[in-house]
């Protein structure tokens, strides 16, 4: 599961992660790391947004198992990312 940062810190703007899953979505590429500071969207409230190494993050979530999934413009090199 998901290490969510901002529940030991809510004012956490940089993170440093490693990508522990990748996949094509319908969307566009979407990444699972270890740990994240992005809040996905969850009772009406919107996703953090910013970047992953660069890349834009176009929308966050939660999936089923609680793992919190990013869609980004494209696919980061390599496995470790900051945001």
């Amino acid at each position: 599961m998901t290490e969510r940062l901002y529940y030991a810190d809510c004012t956490v703007r940089e993170f440093a992660a490693r990508i522990v899953a990748r996949r094509e979505g319908e969307r566009g590429p979407e990444v699972r790391l270890d740990r994240s500071a992005f809040y996905p969207t969850s009772g009406g409230q919107p996703y953090d947004s910013g970047t992953l190494a660069g890349v834009p993050v176009l929308d966050v979530w939660e999936d089923e198992a609680g793992d919190v999934w990013h869609l980004l413009e494209r696919f980061p090199q390599g496995d470790d990312v900051s945001g």
